[in-house]
């Protein structure tokens, strides 16, 4: 019956730890997982959005010398060092 069956099917078997190897599958690709209820189901892949990555240098903008007095003087408070000698 495959010549009449719209695709070709390839039988997989589950391991002991519930793993299926699913032959044209690259790493790190993730399956959605559809459990139909009458014995089939469907895997469909899930393609991650990509971040737009912030240019280089476009950050410079927020680090001043203004900002980095106004950081020290949070972090004085905070950091702590060895002892002063009186």
């Amino acid at each position: 019956m495959v010549g009449n069956s719209p695709r070709y099917m390839t039988t997989v078997t589950v391991d002991d730890r519930k793993r299926v190897r699913i032959p044209d599958a690259k790493p790190r690709q993730v399956f959605a997982y559809e459990n139909h209820g009458d014995g089939t189901i469907t895997l469909t892949e899930v393609k991650a959005q990509a971040k737009e990555r912030f240019p280089r240098g476009s950050l410079k903008k927020y680090i001043t010398p203004e900002s980095n007095r106004e950081m020290l003087e949070l972090l004085k408070g905070c950091v702590q060092s060895p002892p002063e000698a009186e």
